[in-house]
């Protein structure tokens, strides 16, 4: 039996976007090794459950200590000869810059996942602005072995790496994100309400644009146009980018947003809300809660950054932005306040552009394929 390992940062992120792809690859014959960083035992065991082997790498996502770095690189590199995949599939950037050296050393078939290019590619102070040319240094040694392969969710994440690195075109694919299924996210006709709700769902993270729609919503208010504004999400507090609790709370205090917390039933979330929002600066792949809310048929908007980019079509499917322009953030979101006829056009829209481009059956699909190409091919 032909063994694929996942190697990602964190058990939870496996969880919400690599569970539905990873089952399919084991219905498909494949042994399942998931390498990841497990807090606890709850996710592991659900893993565990489905039938996938678990394995703690103890790689901190957050730290950029070199010495930690180095020392989570020695026990991974052992437990991945230990395992001997046949492919391995890294996700995010210290996975894919550990296991490239480990797969270019040893000659094996890999598939590096940019799921966006992360804050390496998007800060550019000086610790950052390092860390990046090491990391494109190494990620050129990585590129030169001949079976490796690059999986991006959008275009605009391809051309940036081919631009700043040595990788070749020929080794790199697109895979739309990571799907979602329409089977269960159903579309639904929005409840027109006399205060319209707006649902910002993600990680509290200051790049994920939460300010920015506080902002829009305190000048909205200003004109008389008012809406409530949901916020569920994840607290990132071990991330120099997080917005801290107590700014939540006092947001939720002043009346400007309603906080709910962290919510396991974003889909009820979403079916509830008028507008779905993410007004994220972050190097993303294809964020999720877009997919769900396009899905259901909800009219979205977002700033013009790569994998919002992908999925939204401005004006057609949902509203798309210039990054970070508050003012025209402010502008676009009235027009879809005002207009109920405007929003459900959109959310139809939408729901067929799921159907069509993003269904979780195609990326599926393209991901098997990978799979396949990646142990068969001699090279790229």
């Amino acid at each position: 039996m032909k063994k694929i390992c996942y190697f990602i940062n964190s058990d939870w992120y496996f969880e919400l976007h690599w569970v539905e792809r990873a089952l399919a690859a084991k219905a498909a014959g494949y042994e399942i090794h998931v390498v990841s960083h497990f807090i606890g035992d709850d996710i592991r065991k659900k893993l565990t459950e489905k039938g996938f082997l678990c394995h703690n790498s103890f790689v901190s996502e957050q730290s950029i200590n070199p010495l930690s770095f180095l020392g989570s690189w020695v026990k991974v590199w052992r437990l991945l000869k230990k395992i001997e995949p046949d492919v391995l599939h890294c996700i995010t950037i210290k996975p894919c810059l550990m296991g490239g050296v480990f797969a270019r050393f040893y000659n094996k078939p890999i598939i590096l996942g940019f799921v966006g290019l992360g804050r390496v590619f998007m800060d550019n102070g000086f610790l950052m602005s390092v860390i990046r040319f090491f990391t494109l240094r190494a990620y050129n040694y990585i590129f030169k072995n001949k079976r490796c392969l690059l999986a991006f969710e959008h275009e605009s994440d391809r051309e940036k790496l081919l631009a700043l690195s040595h990788a070749k075109k020929q080794q790199t694919v697109v895979i739309d994100g990571a799907g979602i299924n329409p089977n269960i996210y159903h579309y639904s006709l929005e409840v027109n309400r006399e205060k319209p709700i707006v649902l910002f769902a993600s990680r509290l993270l200051w790049s994920k644009g939460l300010g920015d729609l506080v902002e829009v919503k305190r000048r909205l208010a200003a004109k008389g146009v008012d809406f409530e504004l949901n916020v569920a999400g994840i607290l990132s507090a071990g991330d120099a980018d997080a917005i801290p609790l107590s700014q939540i709370e006092s947001w939720h205090q002043q009346g400007v947003i309603n906080w709910l917390g962290r919510c396991n039933d974003v889909y009820s979330l979403i079916k509830a809300a008028n507008v779905v929002a993410l007004p994220s600066t972050y190097s993303e792949g294809v964020p999720r809660i877009l997919l769900e809310a396009a899905s259901v048929g909800r009219a979205c908007i977002a700033y013009d950054v790569g994998g919002c980019q992908s999925l939204i079509i401005d004006e057609y499917t949902g509203s798309l932005v210039e990054k970070r322009n508050v003012e025209l953030l402010a502008k676009k979101l009235e027009e879809l306040l005002v207009s109920p006829a405007k929003r459900i056009e959109m959310g139809v829209r939408s729901r067929e552009r799921i159907e069509s481009k993003f269904a979780s059956s195609l990326i599926i699909n393209d991901t098997l394929k990978l799979y396949q190409r990646a142990i068969t091919a001699v090279n790229y």
